[in-house]
């Protein structure tokens, strides 16, 4: 199951705990029992008898984990179909949503590409309706033929020549036409899916386009069309208008080891609005060449936003870059050693924690020093506590 799918069962879980609008049944509490011990097989005994019965009140909700323990267990017919019943009989219900990223987990998981980019790419705009044009007065149109003088033959017309045994004639190669979206330079055919697409991979018609859903495709699509993918996710990143999609996109981009992935979240670290700027840099924590490391130096010594500047600090603690965070302790405004105490836990520095909780001045310092110290317990921490009580 992918991080994204992961996180909005956990979404899904959580919601029926707050603000779900009815109690649920014997036989979906049951079967939630069973989802929660993997025993899928069980669970769909019972989902599909509460989503059969039209007097419950949370058949919505059963669809939605029908068709999850359905995937479970590779039944991906009977997991679709449940999902095309949700979105039939309950589709303004909640439960839609995860339903829907469901459909993209089966998409990925079966390679359907094709689904996937109809997910991922916007629709076109609607054409505009062609000009109407006034037909020409009688007088204005084209010249009528003029007859053959006396003594001309009449012309004479060559019929093609007949096809060769089983030859078939080849129509014309229609124009590509690139994805909506797609840079010229990485313009490609467009795969239309099947039409109408009874496997029910493709969401219903009409089908507002779904941001979420978007990135979500996208994700799937980032391994095996990356040079295509990765300049679409470029894009949310660094639009400043939608943080919550960018932060997203952010972090999908994080995932690939392509280096135009990753200037992207080196860009997006540097510029942008303050929550897509902490999302970027805590992404790259994670990616090991020290140019890195380097990028989160500059940030934390000259970013001027204490949450963003504080962010880079912790984030250098899990580098384990301990000479450049005992330099920024001293470097850095008072406000910010808090943090470089934690980057320094993060690190086990026990040896720059020790120096801090023996030589600072400020006794608030020296306090959290010590209390990392003793989160820490290395030997040498338990020793210097021991002897300093």
């Amino acid at each position: 199951m992918t991080k994204w799918l992961s996180a909005l069962m956990g979404l899904a879980m959580s919601a029926t705990l707050i603000g779900a609008p009815a109690p649920d049944s014997k036989r979906l509490a049951l079967a939630k029992d069973y989802i929660a011990d993997e025993q899928w097989t069980r669970a769909i005994t019972e989902l599909r008898a509460v989503s059969d019965d039209a007097k419950d009140a949370n058949r919505d909700e059963a669809l939605f984990w029908l068709a999850h323990s359905e995937h479970q267990v590779g039944d991906q017919t009977s997991a679709l179909e449940a999902i095309g019943r949700l979105e039939r009989l309950f589709p303004r219900s909640r439960w839609v949503r995860p339903a829907r990223s469901l459909r993209v987990e089966i998409a990925q998981r079966l390679r359907r590409d094709d689904v996937l980019w109809v997910m991922a790419v916007p629709p076109p705009p609607p054409a505009p309706p062609p000009p109407t044009t006034t037909a020409p007065p009688a007088a204005a149109r084209a010249p009528r033929a003029r007859p053959p003088m006396p003594g001309t033959p009449p012309p004479t017309t060559v019929a093609p020549p007949p096809p060769a045994p089983g030859a078939v004639w080849a129509a014309a190669p229609e124009a590509a036409t690139p994805w909506p979206g797609t840079p010229p330079a990485l313009g490609r055919t467009r795969m239309l899916p099947p039409s109408p697409a009874p496997d029910g991979l493709l969401p219903p018609t009409p089908y507002g386009f779904d941001s979420d859903l978007q990135i979500e495709a996208l994700v799937g699509l980032l391994d095996t069309h990356s040079e295509r993918v990765i300049p679409l996710l470029r894009e949310i990143a660094l639009d400043d208008k939608n943080p919550t999609e960018a932060r997203r996109a952010v972090f999908a981009l994080a995932q690939s080891s392509r280096p135009e992935a990753r200037s992207t979240v080196v860009e997006a670290a540097k510029r942008g609005p303050e929550l897509v700027r902490i999302a970027a840099i805590r992404e790259l924590g994670r990616f090991p060449e020290p140019v890195f490391t380097t990028t989160l130096l500059g940030i934390a010594r000259g970013e001027s936003d204490a949450s963003v500047r504080d962010t880079a600090i912790v984030t250098l603690g899990r580098t384990g870059a301990r000479v450049q965070l005992r330099g920024l302790y001293t470097q850095l405004p008072p406000v910010s050693r808090f943090a470089v105490l934690t980057a320094l836990f993060n690190a086990k520095d026990d040896d720059e924690l020790i120096r801090i909780a023996t030589n600072e001045r400020d006794q608030r310092l020296r306090t959290r020093a010590r209390q990392q110290l003793r989160l820490l317990a290395t030997p040498k921490a338990i020793k210097f506590l021991t002897e300093n009580p």
